[in-house]
């Protein structure tokens, strides 16, 4: 049985030997929309971290058991303007819509984190999707001012290092050099 250490108490979690949570873009979102609703969650497996206001080497990744090693995920605050930190900056790259079906459900968008100071900072392998709630899914009802004011700023963070390619650059572009005449140097029956 895992357990989530939730503020001072402990809640046992009842889930499958070898449960890994990898789940899709709308599930994410489900995820979102319940925290935001104050309902029950499937499963109590996102923790929350101040993701945007700690350098992203010291978030608490242990506290994120159930997943893949290779990404983390947190439920964070987004606060209003840049998004810099003691040593550096979130910088969008991407914002795209999430479908269900034929409905726009919610958001997501790419950041990249840059160490240094704001807009003069060194690209890092540092990585986020970060995911938004799209306001038109909650109904008159559910729209309380709690409510409208979570909608505004809570967001899932999924961050994740993007691996070292020496062929491409962070943008997966093919970079001029691809190694190749290396390779022909390397290889002995290529007398040229």
């Amino acid at each position: 049985m895992a357990y989530f250490r939730g503020g001072a108490r402990r809640v046992a979690l009842n889930l499958p030997h070898g449960f890994r949570f990898d789940p899709t873009d709308n599930e994410v979102l489900i995820y979102l929309r319940k925290n935001i609703l104050d309902q029950q969650l499937p499963a109590n497996v996102i923790p929350t971290a101040d993701v945007y206001g700690t350098k992203p080497d010291e978030l608490p990744f242990c506290e994120f058991k159930h997943g893949d090693e290779s990404y983390w995920f947190f439920f964070t605050t987004k606060p209003n303007g840049n998004l810099v930190t003691e040593d550096g900056y979130w910088s969008p790259i991407i914002d795209a819509g999430i479908i269900d079906g034929n409905k726009l459900v919610g958001f997501k968008q790419h950041l990249v984190f840059y160490q240094g100071n704001f807009l003069s900072g060194t690209k890092t392998r540092w990585n986020i999707y970060e995911y938004r709630v799209n306001p038109s899914t909650f109904t008159a009802a559910e729209l309380n001012d709690v409510v409208k004011q979570k909608m505004s700023n809570l967001v899932v963070c999924k961050i994740f290092l993007v691996k070292d390619d020496p062929f491409t650059d962070f943008d997966g572009e093919i970079d001029e050099d691809d190694g190749s005449e290396k390779e022909e140097a390397a290889d002995p029956s290529n007398k040229a």
